[in-house]
């Protein structure tokens, strides 16, 4: 399939990510040596940035304000050819902020999200986006949106597939009554956990969480869980893939770009084996970046990865 013609609508948040290295072995309570960076963040803009590396069509719905991390972002997303067109434009709003604190391992050992805004939507606001975000092949959805916006969204009649990122164990909850409509689900063992009432101590115990997703109409189910690689499932198997050898610089956004590697091979039309080794080298690629999204992020870079882990 001629990725250039697919169109993908990523409705998500966009956000300023603040993260803090730190020099030694991370102490709590306690000040740390470290450095900081900023840069622009948010899942649904870090999907939609991956793709669009990717050379799909990306059409990104988010919330933006009108104080000057807001500009900020919304320039970076028109300089790096993110169509936000679409997206809400509030005035006396604050940009939504995500603040990482990355242990010695240089992953996340604490964050924090502010991001009260994507509370600051109607459906009646919305409404009038819906026609224009399930028009495209792929929608992506991710629980930064409050649970009934969700709901509103998948249940406008369309042939558009629904990719799902549960974001964080909180907000995982938000998705619980949409799973029926789910095409694809992308999530971690600590929020299917919580998504699912189940606990994980075993292999056996992470299948019966895979099964228990698609018992609720998921058709695709991805559980990353770090260092230990991948579970995945559909109707006709689960399977476990170990994860992708890499450098890690920063965790930040590497889920993110698992999202992006599923909806890659997807529409190239890989089966869920290769589906779940294109997520995770993705996912291994942009971890070799000190930002949420990889420099290195393209076709080229990603094929070398699969090809090599295949």
């Amino acid at each position: 399939m001629n990725i250039n013609k697919i169109k993908i609508c990523v409705v998500g948040a966009a956000n300023v990510d603040i993260t803090g290295f730190t020099k030694d072995k991370l102490i709590l309570n306690d000040s740390n040596i470290g450095k900081m960076e900023t840069s622009p963040g948010g899942v649904g803009r870090n999907i939609a940035e991956n793709l669009h590396k990717l050379d799909f069509d990306v059409n990104l719905v988010s919330i933006f304000g009108d104080d000057p991390l807001s500009e900020y972002i919304k320039k970076s997303c028109i300089d790096k050819g993110i169509k936000i067109d679409n997206s809400f434009f509030l005035n006396n709003a604050s940009a939504a902020t995500f603040i990482a604190i990355l242990n010695e391992q240089n992953d996340l050992a604490v964050g924090i999200a502010a991001m009260d805004i994507y509370e600051r939507i109607s459906e009646d606001k919305m409404k009038d986006k819906l026609q224009s975000i399930v028009n495209h092949d792929y929608v992506v959805l991710e629980t930064n949106y409050p649970s009934h916006i969700l709901k509103q969204i998948v249940s406008y009649k369309s042939s558009a597939k629904f990719i799902l990122d549960t974001v964080s164990g909180d907000k995982a909850l938000r998705a619980k009554n949409i799973l029926s409509e789910i095409f694809i689900l992308k999530t971690n063992l600590p929020e299917a956990q919580i998504l699912s009432g189940l606990q994980a101590e075993t292999d056996d115990d992470l299948k019966k969480i895979v099964s228990y997703f698609i018992k609720k109409g998921v058709k695709n189910v991805f559980i990353t869980l770090g260092k230990e690689g991948v579970i995945y499932g559909n109707e006709k198997l689960i399977k476990k893939q170990n994860p992708i050898e890499a450098d890690v610089i920063n965790t930040v956004g590497a889920g993110d770009a698992f999202v992006s590697g599923l909806i890659y091979a997807e529409a190239k039309g890989f089966d869920i084996n290769k589906t779940a080794i294109m997520g995770m080298a993705s996912a291994g690629l942009n971890v070799k970046a000190d930002s949420a999204v990889s420099s290195e992020m393209n076709i080229d870079n990603l094929l070398k990865i699969f090809n090599e882990n295949e």
